[in-house]
């Protein structure tokens, strides 16, 4: 597999994609995304449930709990793909 990092206009790393073959065939080919998949729903969790809430929840997307708890999931959706990277690394040294 062949990394091609995703940067946003800074420079700041924000994902990695993958480029490899099937060995059973040649003739397949397809992308995983699987880091930018989970952002993307739990974005769309996100906006449902916390940018816009319907007004019962609208105490629950104020608290900083819930800011805090959003921060560590993007926080670890990041460390996920850090790591898949640096074990992909790791066995194309080894």
């Amino acid at each position: 597999m062949e990394p091609d990092p995703v940067r946003d206009e800074s420079g700041e790393l924000l994902a990695f994609k993958y480029y490899g073959y099937c060995n059973v065939s040649d003739k397949v080919r397809g992308e995983f995304q699987v880091v930018p998949m989970l952002t993307a729903l739990f974005w769309e969790v996100e906006h449902t449930a916390i940018y816009k809430p319907s007004p019962i929840l609208k105490g629950v997307a104020r608290s900083l709990e819930m800011q805090q708890r959003t921060t560590e999931v993007l926080k670890a959706l990041q460390a996920f793909e850090e790591e898949f990277e640096s074990l992909v690394q790791h066995d194309r040294a080894g």
